[in-house]
């Protein structure tokens, strides 16, 4: 009987007929969905856009969703909205096994040893970037880290004649793209608006890019082994009834790897160095860490960065604070429950690490920037799916330690060749689109150090 089945989801309040709280929800989604847990719990439902919305949070929760089967809580069905960013046949718009394996292929060129490849690109690439800076001057950080990200994942997973061919346009074009994420997409992702229109542009100019250098890479007898690059890992692989990858699916996978990790990475390396800026106290200890490890040989090795604890902490309380993601989602395709609330079938379910991560019984004084929260005798953040800035379960995106140590390098090279100051505060979250990084323009005034920083001037000035 009807009256046994668990109760549904309260629901908020309020809302326009069709809009819902879609003009709350746009303006800062983690601050509406803070204040609706704060009112109705860690379960509750809201309309936006015309669709059901159930947003869920806490550990217990957060293991429901990322456990639960594909044919039960649909990632596939809730990211429609980024197919046109990736291009038909890749990622959301192949079908679950065949996604399955294409994310596949991509672990090999995310393997330890490939990491250990990528180090020496990473660090090449971050000593170039900060070498043409000015010996004083002032940058827009956002700015910066976009740029030197889109440059060191493009050399990493595509090759070098990936950016020689794009001098200039890629960090145009990734914004392009990004740009094109926005709320509108949950309805229709293929409405004339002009930030679609760009992102489409944008896709077909770097698809064609890829295109190219595919065929010539496949003409040259590409094996898999000639270049350290994902791409030379998609020319060798097979799916599992033997197909090789066609040319146009290659350069969706490509994209749609670069772009994730590329923009992730990027928001991430921001707000690292906005909060550690912006808490200087805890600079000098970080500055005397890299110091020491790179007194003897200035050379970026993966031991070196395993050995820079606290400059890892501080990382990882940037993730905690603000996320690069903020919202995570999942179409229900049949009807479900979680935490005792009956989910009915098309209902798009939501999980935000930006709430999440500020919960008290997750994390002491969840919104006090403290790193040493990850450190020995303490070490918040254990419990499974309680720190989710990169997802959960069978889909946590895959490029997390390319992530954490292309921003654990950038750190390493900027803080050890510049003295910094942040050029304002606050620096607000920018949630225009769904990855979320400072609001622009988020200054940062430098002056290149001549020799090993004094702990003194590293204070608050």
């Amino acid at each position: 009987m009807d009256d046994d089945r668990p109760p549904t989801p309260p629901r908020l309040p309020g809302g326009l007929p069709w809009l819902g709280h879609a003009a709350r929800f746009a303006a800062d989604p983690v601050t509406f969905l803070r204040r609706g847990r704060d009112r109705a719990g860690d379960v509750f439902s809201f309309r936006l856009l015309g669709q059901n919305v159930v947003f869920v949070s806490g550990l217990a929760a957060h293991a429901t969703v990322f456990r639960a089967e594909e044919s039960v809580l649909s990632i596939r069905e809730a990211y429609q909205f980024l197919v046109p960013v990736f291009g038909r046949g890749v990622a959301y718009d192949a079908e679950t096994a065949v996604m399955d394996e294409q994310v596949g292929f991509v672990r090999p060129a995310l393997t330890s040893a490939r990491l250990h490849t990528y180090a020496a690109v990473m660090a090449e690439e971050a000593e170039r970037y900060f070498g043409a800076w000015p010996d004083t001057g002032t940058a827009d950080l956002a700015e910066a880290m976009n740029e030197l990200t889109v440059t060191i994942a493009s050399r990493c997973l595509v090759g070098t004649e990936f950016e020689r061919r794009l001098t200039g346009e890629l960090p145009g074009l990734y914004h392009d793209l990004e740009a094109g994420i926005r709320l509108a997409g949950l309805v229709n992702p293929s409405l004339p608006l002009p930030q679609f229109r760009r992102r489409d542009r944008a896709r077909e100019r770097i698809t064609r890019i890829i295109v190219e250098i595919v065929r010539e890479r496949r003409a040259l007898g590409d094996d898999g082994d000639t270049h350290a690059d994902l791409l030379s890992v998609l020319l060798a692989a097979r799916y599992s009834d033997g197909r090789p990858l066609p040319d146009r699916t290659i350069a969706g996978v490509l994209l749609a790897l670069i772009f994730a990790g590329q923009h992730t990475s990027a928001v991430l390396a921001t707000w690292a160095g906005v909060l550690l800026l912006e808490h200087r106290h805890h600079l000098p200890a970080v500055l005397a860490e890299l110091d020491a490890a790179f007194a003897d040989d200035p050379v970026v090795t993966l031991e070196k960065l395993r050995r820079l604890d606290l400059l890892d902490r501080c990382v990882r309380e940037a993730e905690r604070l603000h996320p690069p993601l903020v919202l995570l989602m999942r179409k229900a395709l049949r009807e479900t429950v979680v935490e005792g609330r009956r989910i009915a079938p098309g209902t798009l379910v939501m999980l935000s690490p930006g709430v999440s991560h500020r919960l008290p019984e997750l994390f002491r004084e969840p919104d006090r920037y403290d790193p040493a929260r990850f450190g020995p005798g303490r070490e918040e953040g254990r419990a499974p799916y309680s720190l989710i800035g990169f997802g959960g379960g069978r889909h946590r995106c895959p490029g997390l330690a390319f992530s954490y140590q292309q921003v654990k390098i950038i750190w390493s090279v900027l803080l050890r060749r510049f003295d910094l100051m942040l050029g304002q505060r606050p620096n607000p979250p920018d949630y225009s689109t769904f990855i979320v990084g400072p609001r622009r323009p988020c200054l940062v005034h430098y002056r290149r150090r001549s020799g090993p920083a004094d702990p003194a001037a590293s204070g608050e000035r």
